[in-house]
């Protein structure tokens, strides 16, 4: 029986709370910018690099030692920032973390914050219908809206599909709407 502060962690993944604290001020300092609690955990736990007991445990040493800071956004959501502590912590141990492991971490926090970007500039909502989804897309601007369109799909898989789709790559699908409506410019 797999043990709890090793369970769902891969082969080359981190066991110890000081990896752990290490990583995240690492990917704090990398990234530099705040995450949510879920999006760290995301970042971190995505491909098995840490337990999440493990993780919530070393955030709460981090927030402890005053290694990171919670902050709440304007809307409200709490983030947390790393300190100069933490910063200068990070600098100094990661190279007591794996290489592959700090870049596939940061690696992932990056796509995560980008996502973030994606869907705050870029807005999709699914609802039920009598007789499937309703798909609203809305590309916002500093001024007018580039786009808004709704589609009709007859399932929610359907929908979450097509969210995701566009989700990927806002400006490509609002290009390939573009040129299938108004031709080539």
């Amino acid at each position: 029986m797999e043990e709890t502060f090793t369970a769902g962690i891969r082969p080359g993944g981190l066991t110890e709370g000081r990896e752990i604290r290490i990583l995240i001020c690492h990917i704090l300092s990398e990234i530099g910018e705040p995450m949510s609690f879920d999006e760290m955990t995301e970042a971190i736990l995505e491909d098995g690099t840490a337990n999440y007991f493990e993780f919530a445990d070393a955030l709460a040493e981090l927030r402890e030692t005053a290694c990171v800071l919670p902050i709440k956004t304007d809307s409200g959501i709490n983030v947390y920032t790393v300190t100069e502590k933490g910063r200068s912590a990070a600098k100094a141990l990661e190279g007591d973390l794996p290489l592959s492991v700090r870049e596939k971490s940061a690696k992932s926090a990056k796509n995560i914050i980008q996502r973030r970007r994606i869907e705050k500039e870029n807005l999709v909502s699914i609802t039920k219908t009598e007789d499937g989804f309703m798909i609203h897309i809305r590309v916002t601007d500093i001024g007018t809206d580039l786009m808004d369109l709704s589609l009709f799909m007859p399932t929610r898989e359907q929908a979450l599909a097509v969210k995701e789709k566009f989700l990927s790559d806002p400006a490509g699908t609002y290009m390939g709407v573009l040129e299938t409506l108004a031709g080539k410019f």
